[in-house]
């Protein structure tokens, strides 16, 4: 309860801000796109004193397309709205002194400007204020991928502090943080594992995204419950006015992607489905079976109300399976079904944008034998938040509560190990407050906390955040940011890391000592236009990691519950430098990070000689280079992807012995060897080696009457690298990723 005066101080300061702003004008609205209602996000829009012709006020268009000028004197305006890509609306205002007006906007596209949407200022892959990033369709499709269009997961790749461990387990880890420590959204429900099997791939192509918020670090309060980073992605609804489709073949991939109306211009629909093709085409492509295959399906239905309100249902499922060791018999599959429903509502004079999500989300995984797997997990999540964004003055308020319920429940059964199996529940809800003030048009700071309560696990929770914004030159080219917060996670996502080619999740509660995992995020960043088409962004970050549960450490391989603390520093920076004209465009990349552990366990003394071991995990890449360079010139299309990693820490093998069991009486010892076990060394005290690859793509675009033929050729691994994956230490046998690979894409759709 030590918590209850902060928010009475919070609710006391805010009324006492509404009262002395009580005889300013407001204008507030929703900026679209008119044929599918998609918001656009980053337009601007431009007040205009009617008499005296001077521009007074502007602002750009934030999340769902809302935008607000408020501290107005009364009289008559002009606002002017402008996208690249879009006509230009103009219309007058007469504000009266204390009103409040919802203005929104509609926008045509102009056929004349859609190419300049590829060479669009905003956007990009050059970081945002503090990290934030926003990532639109058009980044997506710029960066090569064996499916006829981009990807959220081959995209995410290209970036600087993004780690994959390879062609294949779709887990990303993000500045030093796991991947059961990214949060990923859809429509505002949390989707536990949307990477597929093939890491080229996501649940999310490049037509259902209308935009992507991703923060690598440093995120605001309205997330919670992870400690690493988030992806909150938006998806698009479909055309209120025309059906539209397109399907897609190739040999990695095929897909089918269907929209239209339902009412036009109040309601639509859109679904797609997607089924990969390489568990098929491997023999003939890579010169062997790979066993890897997933299949994916989505639906939304979108309603547009007389009110300025939208709303929405979504559907998503997916199914991944296959062998990471070609050769074994363990089997890994994970399958995810997530609903969810949002609302957003803007009513004539209201106080703000509101914005009510509700979903579930079920996530189960295993791995063993195909009808009998050895190790299973599953977790189920119920959430329901409300967020209210509105502008008081100079300063934007966000605002709201959450509520959610999770159920988890897993059964492990290896070799060696007596057989595990827990259910539970966790209960939370909790509150959020940020705001964000402008001290002038060239610098902003946004304060805010989270406060969560729990029914039974933990203590209750305050994660205070802060972020500041300044332009020093007063050029809007030219930024620095930095933020600092307290992030805290509950739920505990735990793998056998020790095993790369493992990519299985056990869910459980944190049962040692009831603290969440928590970490301290520090970063700061400066981005520079530097002219020509050129910009470059530099950032660097520090994180706090504590109460990290891990796997007691044991000299044999097995995946083991028993738990103990980790603690842990990250530090690192990136660097982006990015070219955008008419015809090129190109990025460079690179990231440097160091990730350390330090923990103490009972067995280090027997084993090692010292209760405490510090070690790198295996997700700690210390340099990555990314560069990517796409051409165009008529109809066509040239792409280039170069990525080069140095290696990732493994745990070396020390030796073998037998094991002989006497549950089935005593043994034969002269006839009978007993199973091989492996001895390990010291936690990941080796290094893989050097991984590097290039990509290529040509596509040429045919247009018809009312269809269009895109054709891509292009190879993957194009210089044949063998890039190494797993080592069966067993065999002596090495497995690499994906060799080289050529492929044809077609895609066919309506104009």
């Amino acid at each position: 309860m030590k918590f209850i005066p902060i928010l009475i101080l919070s609710i006391a300061l805010l009324a006492g801000i509404e009262k002395t702003q009580g005889q300013s004008a407001s204008v507030q609205g929703i900026i679209s796109d008119a044929s599918s209602g998609q918001p656009l996000v980053g337009a601007n829009i431009v007040l205009i004193h009617a008499v005296h012709q001077e521009q007074l006020r502007g602002t750009a268009a934030e999340r769902n397309g809302f935008y607000g000028i408020s501290n107005l004197s009364a009289g008559r305006y002009i606002i002017r709205v402008s996208y690249v890509g879009y006509v230009t609306m103009t219309d007058t205002l007469d504000l009266e002194a204390g009103a409040r007006i919802t203005k929104n906007a509609s926008l045509m596209q102009d056929e004349e400007l859609l190419d300049e949407l590829y060479v669009a200022p905003v956007g990009g892959t050059i970081m945002r204020a503090g990290g934030e990033q926003r990532i639109r369709p058009v980044d997506i499709s710029r960066v090569p991928s064996p499916a006829g269009g981009g990807d959220l997961a081959s995209y995410l790749q290209v970036l600087p502090g993004v780690i994959s461990t390879g062609d294949r387990g779709g887990q990303l880890f993000i500045r030093g943080g796991t991947s059961s420590q990214n949060m990923v959204l859809i429509d505002g429900t949390l989707i536990y594992q949307p990477f597929h099997i093939i890491s080229y791939y996501s649940a999310f192509p490049e037509e259902l995204i209308s935009g992507v918020d991703f923060y690598p670090g440093g995120f605001g309060a309205r997330y919670n419950s992870r400690i690493s980073s988030v992806m909150d992605v938006q998806t698009r609804d479909g055309n209120r006015y025309q059906h539209q489709g397109s399907a897609t073949m190739s040999p990695f991939l095929a897909e089918i992607y269907l929209e239209g109306p339902i009412k036009k211009g109040n309601s639509s629909w859109l679904a797609s489905g997607r089924r990969s093709m390489i568990d098929y085409t491997s023999p003939w492509l890579f010169r062997e079976e790979h066993p890897l295959r997933f299949d994916s399906q989505f639906f939304k239905f979108s309603h547009r109300g007389s009110d300025n309100s939208n709303c929405s249902v979504s559907v998503m499922r997916t199914h991944d399976q296959g062998r990471m060791d070609f050769e074994s018999d363990d089997v890994f599959k994970w399958n995810n079904f997530v609903v969810g429903g949002r609302c957003m509502t803007l009513p004539d004079e209201s106080i703000g944008l509101f914005e009510l999500n509700a979903g579930l989300s079920y996530m189960s995984n295993s791995a063993g034998d195909r009808h009998n797997p050895e190790l299973y997990s599953d977790v189920t999540r119920f959430n329901m938040d409300l967020n209210i964004t509105r502008f008081i003055g100079n300063m934007r308020l966000e605002y709201g509560g959450f509520a959610k319920m999770k159920w988890y429940n897993y059964r492990l059964n290896e070799l060696f190990q007596n057989p595990r199996e827990d259910t539970d529940v966790m209960l939370g809800s909790g509150i959020h407050i940020e705001a964000t003030y402008s001290f002038s048009e060239w610098a902003r700071i946004r304060s805010g906390f989270l406060l969560t309560f729990y029914l039974n696990n933990y203590n209750p929770s305050f994660e205070p955040r802060l972020r500041f914004t300044w332009n020093p030159f007063k050029q809007e080219n030219e930024e620095f940011s930095a933020s600092i917060g307290i992030y805290r996670q509950g739920l505990v996502g735990l793998s056998d890391m020790r095993d790369v080619s493992s990519v299985f999740v056990a869910w459980m509660l944190s049962p040692l000592g009831g603290e969440q995992m928590q970490a301290i995020h520090a970063m700061a960043g400066w981005k520079q236009e530097l002219g020509h088409g050129f910009q470059i962004s530099l950032e660097g970050y520090y994180k706090r990691l504590n109460n990290l549960p891990i796997t007691v450490w044991s000299s044999l391989a097995r995946f083991n519950t028993d738990l103990a603390l980790a603690d842990g520093n990250v530090f690192g920076s990136d660097i982006r430098l990015e070219y955008n004209s008419s015809r090129v465009y190109g990025f460079a990349g690179y990231g440097y990070s160091w990730t350390k552990y330090v923990t103490s366990q009972d067995h280090f003394n027997i084993w090692f000689g010292e209760p405490v071991q510090r070690f790198h995990p295996p997700h700690d890449r210390r340099h990555q280079f990314n560069s990517m360079l796409g051409v165009s010139f008529g109809w066509y299309q040239v792409s280039l992807r170069w990525q080069l990693g140095t290696g990732l820490p493994f745990t070396q093998p020390m030796g073998f012995d037998e094991l002989i069991r006497f549950d089935d009486g005593m043994p034969d010892v002269r006839r009978m060897y007993g199973n091989p076990r492996i001895i390990m060394e010291k936690p990941y005290q080796g290094r893989l080696p050097v991984f590097h690859r290039m990509d290529v793509s040509l596509e040429r675009i045919f247009n018809f009457p009312s269809v269009k033929i895109s054709m891509q050729a292009g190879a993957i691994n194009i210089y044949d690298q063998s890039n190494i994956f797993y080592y069966d230490v067993y065999t002596q046998r090495q497995i690499d990723q994906l060799r080289f690979a050529p492929y044809i894409s077609v895609k066919m759709g309506t104009r």
